[in-house]
């Protein structure tokens, strides 16, 4: 009981930076800060980027079960966090194609449905084109 007490403070904690970098974001503030929020946010899982685009889902999600077998919620932050870097990259197409991949993953194997991802989804496939669109 105690372990699941603190697998669910360390996500809710994760989920408090990744609304901090959203909302950060939103308003146009925080841009000295967001780097460490995130950085911190991914040493809350014992991964980063990079790990996340060397890597499958099916991996990342064996690699943050941690034991526990919270990867699919973990993995969901894993996928938020990216599509937050994405906003703070030079080079935000890699960010943005992992998160989509990731979330699609979530879509299919969670046992929930998020209406959430669905839009997240939307709103990656709208940056992606974007970005995609403006190369050009």
């Amino acid at each position: 009981m105690l372990k699941r007490d603190f697998i669910m403070v360390q996500i809710e904690e994760i989920g408090k930076a990744i609304a901090l970098l959203f909302f950060n974001r939103k308003e146009g503030k925080g841009a000295d800060e967001n780097p460490t929020i995130l950085s911190n946010a991914y040493l809350a899982l014992k991964i980063d980027s990079p790990f996340l685009l060397q890597h499958t889902p099916q991996e990342i999600v064996e690699v943050l079960n941690q034991d526990d077998g919270c990867g699919m919620q973990r993995l969901e932050l894993a996928a938020k966090l990216l599509l937050e870097e994405s906003y703070l990259s030079t080079f935000p197409l890699p960010l943005l194609e992992k998160a989509q991949e990731l979330f699609y993953y979530l879509q299919i194997h969670d046992s929930t449905y998020s209406l959430e991802r669905v839009k997240l989804l939307q709103d990656i496939e709208f940056e992606i084109n974007y970005r995609k669109i403006s190369k050009t």
